[in-house]
């Protein structure tokens, strides 16, 4: 009997050998990859919240010189892309993750330019970008207050769902999806959103 319950003893002592780090193991991971996430989110949001305003800063100069600015939609599509590339140590061309990026692949983007009519610079375009190819679609202009519905993969004019934003001037809206490298190679898709819009000074 008391041989029986030394080997018993001795089974217990070997398992929580071995179980012990394993589950010290995975706990560390779990809270590595939980702290990685967030950041991961915290950078992205970030990133397209600059890069909107920026875009949204790309103001046609006579519309300013004479006080009704209107946004340049195809500048604001290059400034956007580029602070994108920046803040996310991306190639500003292709938008490919460069070394040291905590993207897994290039992101995709919808990026809204509203402008609400004609006057000085188109009424509005949508910049599409899935990761290879840029597709440019013209806007009608609706005046304002315009309601945009923004999803996982799309800002859509007028639109309803769970997310809806305004703009009450000329302004953008983007969304940009993503996948943030991860620890042991558990990589994480995001999404974020972002609007900004013209500040009469």
């Amino acid at each position: 009997m008391k041989g029986l319950t030394r080997d018993e003893r001795g089974f217990v002592s070997v398992f929580l050998i071995i179980l012990l780090p394993m589950l010290a193991f995975l706990i560390a991971g779990t809270a590595q990859y939980s702290r990685f996430v967030t950041e991961s989110y915290a950078d992205l949001g970030q990133a397209v919240a600059e890069a909107a305003r920026a875009a949204a800063s790309c103001v046609v100069e006579r519309s300013q010189a004479e006080g009704d600015p209107r946004i340049d939609p195809d500048m604001a599509d290059m400034v956007f892309v580029s602070v994108l590339a920046r803040n996310l140590g991306l190639d500003p061309v292709t938008l490919a993750p460069l070394q040291g990026s905590g993207m897994a692949w290039p992101p995709g983007y919808v990026l809204v330019v509203y402008n609400g009519d004609e006057r000085y610079a188109p009424a509005g375009k949508k910049y599409i970008f899935d990761g290879t190819s840029l597709v440019v679609e013209d806007l009608a202009g609706t005046g304002f207050p315009q309601g945009f519905a923004v999803s996982k993969n799309d800002v859509v004019p007028g639109g309803a769902g769970a997310r809806v934003t305004t703009l009450e001037m000329p302004g953008v809206v983007a969304v940009v999806t993503s996948r943030a490298k991860g620890v042991m190679g558990s990589d994480a898709d995001t999404t974020r959103w972002a609007a900004a819009r013209i500040v009469k000074k």
